[in-house]
């Protein structure tokens, strides 16, 4: 599968990454460096930066999770979401009243939707559901 010039983050592939410890962290820092060399834009919405951090403050502690922010503003186009995008989660979880995924994973899939770019996530199961999403499993 070739490298994508952009691609949407979901919050598993950077907690994988700077999370040593992590199952997916050598497969994860395997696909960040084909990203890297092919000079991909790699972007996340800020709820997705706000998960990342609260993950590894409990799973790695607070040094850990203090270095998250300044790690993702160097290689992470980190994109604010307003109240329009939030009427538009608000739209797009209407149409879907099964399911039980948390407002970071609609975030993601509205931004990807958005850009019309891949997505590059460790939990298929709570994105899965939407069928216009293109994924990067690289």
């Amino acid at each position: 599968m070739s490298v994508p010039p952009r691609l949407v983050l979901d919050a598993g592939p950077p907690i994988a990454l700077y999370h040593a410890a992590d199952p997916d962290h050598e497969s994860t820092v395997r696909g960040f460096g084909a990203l890297a060399q092919a000079k991909s834009r790699l972007i996340v919405p800020l709820p997705v930066g706000f998960w990342v951090f609260k993950w590894l403050l409990f799973e790695g502690g607070p040094d850990k999770a203090r270095l998250a922010p300044d790690r993702m503003r160097e290689g992470l186009e980190v994109i604010a979401l307003g109240l329009g995008e939030l009427d538009a989660i608000q739209t797009v979880l209407q149409a879907l009243l099964d399911w039980k995924g948390a407002l970071e994973d609609a975030s993601v899939a509205l931004l990807v939707l958005r850009l019309g770019v891949p997505l590059r996530t460790l939990s298929y199961r709570d994105l899965g559901i939407f069928p216009k999403l293109e994924f990067w499993a690289g």
